[in-house]
């Protein structure tokens, strides 16, 4: 557990401090590194199933779908690199695995690429959608971190709630989870929304309330502890406790990023149709 906590308050740190010296450029490469590790990682999995994707292609093409989603054209640029990818991957997938005589690798793959970078990519276009209507690169990250630090918090008040008085399982896929932690996390979701929003209201956009904070924060901490039980159905599947050994209490990057996948798009879906 304390090695858990100081992983967590390194990471906070290292987060603060690259968003504090360069800005947006810096929230851009690291949820671009975060993507392309936890890509690597699922397709790692994938490969202790038995499965084959091809990584190389599709680690590119994740990379190319998240900077894009920032450096490239407007707000759908994401969408339309995301689209691009999946044609050519399908295209060279269906050519080297047909020549071979299967189909082994085309469904690891392309999953691999949906699933990963194109929803974490969300994050980033949290951002655009907020320099599109006219707020500034500030605003829209302040928003993604917000949708960041609730879902992660989900799953720290859900640890420690359930801890204390989690009873009834929640799942078969992670027996530790409890239906009583889960509701603590989404609690502590909710009020980390709120205490973010009060201490940053030169950041937030007008209109974000603490009850629209407190609202938005229920479906996204709902979405992290579904995500988490994804990678734990996944970790499970591949026979292995954690997707890697990089961080300390934690274990890898998939497990440090499995709660932001769905929250991501999730997040953004709020703040397109409450905000702006």
């Amino acid at each position: 557990m304390q090695q858990r906590i100081f992983s967590f308050a390194a990471l906070w740190s290292i987060l603060a401090i690259s968003l504090w010296l360069c800005g947006v450029h810096a929230g851009v490469f690291i949820i671009a590194i975060l993507a392309f590790l936890t890509q690597l990682e699922l397709y790692q999995l994938f490969e202790k199933m038995g499965l084959k994707p091809m990584k190389k292609i599709g680690l590119i093409a994740g990379a190319i779908i998240t900077i894009g989603a920032y450096y490239i054209g407007g707000i759908d640029s994401g969408n339309d690199l995301f689209a691009l990818s999946f044609v050519l991957l399908t295209l060279t997938i269906i050519r080297l695995d047909l020549q071979a005589g299967r189909l082994r690798s085309f469904m690891p793959t392309l999953f691999g690429l949906l699933y990963v970078p194109y929803l974490l990519h969300f994050l980033i276009k949290i951002v655009k959608l907020a320099e599109t209507n006219g707020e500034s690169a500030a605003t829209g990250m302040f928003l993604a971190v917000w949708v960041v630090a609730v879902a992660k918090c989900a799953d720290v008040g859900g640890l420690l709630v359930g801890m204390k008085l989690g009873k009834t399982p929640l799942s078969v896929i992670s027996p530790k989870k409890t239906y009583e932690g889960a509701a603590g996390g989404i609690a502590f979701s909710m009020l980390i929304g709120i205490i973010l929003t009060g201490c940053f209201h030169t950041l937030a956009p007008a209109g974000f309330s603490w009850w629209l904070c407190a609202l938005i924060a229920i479906p996204i901490g709902i979405a992290s502890i579904a995500s988490d039980l994804v990678e734990s159905a996944f970790k499970r599947q591949a026979d292995v406790k954690d997707s890697g050994k990089i961080i300390p209490g934690i274990g890898g990057i998939f497990d440090l990023t499995d709660s932001l996948i769905l929250t991501a798009p999730l997040g953004y879906l709020f703040f397109k149709y409450t905000l702006f």
